[in-house]
């Protein structure tokens, strides 16, 4: 990545190869990341800060989700109204994060849930809340060469906290949000 700062990175790519079939758009370089195994990951850390989630950003939407629900049962519908199986086996939320599209289901679920977002440069890594990552539509943080390398969920008050997440789309399921919200 340092090499080549400016290219893209995917791993699920079920946004962006829409991109290439739907738009016909030229994405240039591409590094592939969807079989680091330590992207992959998804566990309970103990930090000084207390009990984690991580969820590497190649993890996949049904293995971050399913974390997510084990830890917070009342996610269960947005879950599962989440895209396709096929397409939450393959995206990753890594991906569905970083991309920052409006219609990114995790972000508004992740952010209420106090989510950090840990990006990384070379050897250097930053955190930061999630709901300081996106700067406008479409715009974030990220540095030139920087990737979005893991999502962390602090789970110390899962037992105690209330989560409720909402998905309104034209259909039940398998659809784009036309809004989705998270609260606590």
């Amino acid at each position: 990545r340092e090499a080549q700062p400016n290219a893209r990175i995917v791993a699920g790519s079920t946004d962006v190869g829409l991109w290439v079939n739907k738009q016909f758009r030229d994405l240039g370089d591409i590094i592939y990341v969807g079989e680091v195994a330590d992207m992959k990951t998804v566990e309970v850390r103990n930090t000084a800060q207390g009990s984690e989630l991580y969820i590497g950003a190649a993890a996949s939407l049904e293995a971050a989700w399913s974390a997510l629900v084990a830890r917070f049962e009342s996610l269960t519908d947005v879950w599962l109204r989440f895209a396709s199986l096929p397409i939450r086996h393959a995206g990753t939320m890594g991906g569905n994060v970083a991309n920052g599209s409006p219609i990114g289901d995790s972000p508004p679920v992740l952010m209420a849930l106090d989510a950090q977002i840990e990006l990384r440069l070379g050897s250097r890594v930053r955190s930061m809340p999630l709901a300081d990552f996106y700067l406008d539509y479409m715009k974030n943080q990220l540095e030139p060469g920087e990737f979005v390398q893991a999502l962390r969920v602090p789970l110390d008050a899962a037992s105690t906290r209330q989560v409720r997440a909402y998905k309104i789309s034209k259909r039940f399921d398998c659809d784009i949000s036309a809004l989705c919200a998270g609260f606590t």
